[in-house]
């Protein structure tokens, strides 16, 4: 299977190689200008680094568009013509509801969708790691591959088949931290210190 990345930033780069060690054969783009650097870079690893999206949606069966949620209908929009047909295509936001909303509106009808959220920054190993996964439009057999994908990554899966459940738990949790963190600073406003200038909150 051939595994195409639209979008080589920090969380591209290292599903990119996260990919190729585990024995799949990888594409990927971003932005024209860094084409250049992004090659010098990833071809060594074993990555072929293409001129645009366009390539990358063409050739590949399973895509994935590491993007920023605020601009992932556009860059949906741009590509999605030349989606592979029966591809099965990706998304790494962190909220759902944009990306479907651009993978319902844009992308080919005969697309399989199977999306997911890495619950780490590019900074950390996926191995370990918490991954979700949403069906969210595949048969039994394609949602069988893309698992079979993903768990090559050796992450703890959590699967799911609503995105709208994913993003309230996420939304949910958004929540509960900022909480605690007001919660924290109120206590630490009250007691007339700062954390780190306290020798109980020492390591």
């Amino acid at each position: 299977m051939q595994i195409g990345i639209i979008g080589l930033g920090d969380m591209g780069k290292l599903y990119a190689v996260s990919f190729v060690n585990a024995g799949y054969k990888v594409c990927g783009a971003d932005m024209p200008l860094r084409f250049s650097d992004l090659k010098n870079e990833l071809e060594p690893k074993g990555i072929e680094v293409l001129i645009d999206g366009h390539e990358v949606a063409r050739k590949s069966d399973f895509i994935i568009y590491c993007v920023e949620a605020e601009k992932i209908d556009e860059v949906v929009s741009t590509f999605a013509r030349s989606t592979k047909y029966g591809a099965i295509v990706s998304g790494q936001t962190s909220v759902k509801h944009p990306e479907i909303a651009a993978f319902e509106k844009h992308l080919p009808e005969d697309t399989q969708i199977v999306t997911c959220h890495s619950l780490h920054g590019p900074a950390f190993s996926p191995v370990g790691q918490t991954l979700v996964v949403v069906r969210h439009r595949a048969t039994d057999e394609v949602y069988a591959k893309a698992l079979e994908v993903y768990q090559s990554l050796k992450s703890n899966i959590i699967e799911m088949n609503d995105y709208r459940e994913h993003d309230r738990i996420v939304a949910d949790t958004q929540a509960v931290t900022h909480m605690g963190f007001e919660s924290m600073g109120s206590a630490w406003k009250n007691a007339g210190f700062f954390p780190w200038d306290n020798p109980a909150y020492r390591i």
